[in-house]
């Protein structure tokens, strides 16, 4: 029997992302929750933060979150997020604007995505996994 999680991931006016996975962690106001086969049943307020997923090869996922709720019962994980983005909705002129301003050490500080507009939401997650992003591939070059 496999030991994963089915995730799936509810993002407004988009299909849900549905995945499996051996582990993840989401951001609650108490802090971030791990997450990981046969967890206790869960239901949790998500804050603006990075939803990391693990796959059964090891790869993580990153999703940048503005809020939203977390479920987690009998294996299966569903997070109903206000807004949400991952890698492949950074268009390349985000890219460029964004590590333009983060060519140094990347430094990132989460704020209250509840009062923002829109634009400024988006600006601000693209930011946040921006960010984490450049974080992951210095530690891959790190251990090259």
């Amino acid at each position: 029997m496999s030991r994963t999680l089915q995730i799936s991931i509810i993002r407004p006016g988009r299909p849900p992302y549905n995945t499996e996975g051996t582990a993840m962690t989401i951001p609650s106001y108490d802090g971030y929750l791990g997450i990981l086969y046969d967890r206790q049943p869960l239901l949790s307020l998500m804050k603006s933060g990075l939803i990391t997923i693990t796959n059964v090869n090891g790869k993580k996922t990153y999703f940048a979150v503005s809020g939203g709720f977390a479920e987690v019962e009998n294996n299966v994980v569903t997070l109903l997020c206000d807004s949400v983005i991952t890698s492949n909705d950074i268009s390349d002129n985000d890219s460029k604007e964004t590590s333009e301003k983060n060519d140094a050490a990347p430094k990132f500080y989460l704020k209250d995505a509840s009062q923002m507009n829109e634009s400024d939401k988006y600006k601000y997650l693209v930011e946040m996994l921006r960010s984490r992003l450049k974080q992951e591939e210095q530690k891959t070059e790190i251990k090259a």
